[in-house]
């Protein structure tokens, strides 16, 4: 019972102090699990798919900046994994199709937070960009490679279920980012922070050679969509 009542008076201390700085530079480290889409698929002129829940991860460094208790700047320089799974019958044959594209991403969030010196909800928005570092996929048609051959759209022959495929994409994707969350001070340098992160991707993730009009001979350009919870802590100076 002692034990219970020193640590209800430690938290109360820790609480109502004023010491806790709201203000500076801080640096720090996250990670995110995320839901994956890829919004109008690109079968490269093949019926579409039905699509498949898909989850990835994300690391990164974040350097953040508060102008005041409010308002402040974060920058982060890290992992994303993104993609697409996708599944389809035909007649008794089963196509399976995964969709993975790795891009370093380096968000720039202006942030603002509310509350307590302990506990502040925070919403930040901006930009993230995502450089594409490797794109592969795997398709098959009951267990085996789905080996058939389409053309570009200038003319060029190629093996649709190729594995390294990387030339099909674009090397820059521009995404809309939302982050909300909180920040929990656990003592006067140290922050945890917890939320929800969800991006739309801005630009046509096909490149130029690969977008490829569909069976009722129309092209939509495809888009990255993502939302996770991510998990974050940071040292403040």
């Amino acid at each position: 019972m002692k034990k219970l009542y020193f640590a209800l008076l430690a938290l109360l201390l820790i609480a109502g102090s004023p010491a806790i700085a709201q203000k500076g530079l801080y640096f720090g480290i996250a990670g995110t699990v995320q839901s994956n889409w890829i919004t109008n698929q690109e079968n490269y002129g093949l019926p579409y798919m039905d699509y498949v829940s898909t989850f990835g991860g994300a690391a990164n460094l974040t350097v953040g900046y508060d102008f005041t208790n409010h308002i402040g700047l974060k920058i982060e320089v890290g992992y994303g994994q993104f993609g697409q799974k996708y599944t389809d019958k035909i007649a008794d044959s089963s196509l399976k199709r995964q969709v993975k594209l790795n891009a370093l991403e380096i968000p720039i969030m202006f942030k603002f937070r509310s509350g307590g010196k302990i506990a502040r909800f925070y919403l930040a928005i901006g930009p993230q960009i995502n450089m594409l570092l490797s794109a592969s996929q795997t398709y098959t048609m009951n267990g085996a490679n789905f080996d058939t051959t389409r053309e570009t759209v200038s003319g060029e022959s190629f093996n649709v279920s190729k594995e390294e495929m990387k030339e099909r994409w674009t090397s820059m994707d521009v995404m809309a980012r939302l982050d909300v969350g909180m920040d929990i001070t656990v003592v006067k340098h140290l922050m945890i922070e917890i939320g929800l992160k969800m991006g739309y991707g801005l630009m046509d993730l096909n490149s130029t050679d690969y977008r490829i009009k569909d069976i009722h001979n129309n092209y939509t350009p495809s888009h990255n969509v993502f939302g996770g919870l991510t998990l974050g802590i940071n040292y403040r100076l």
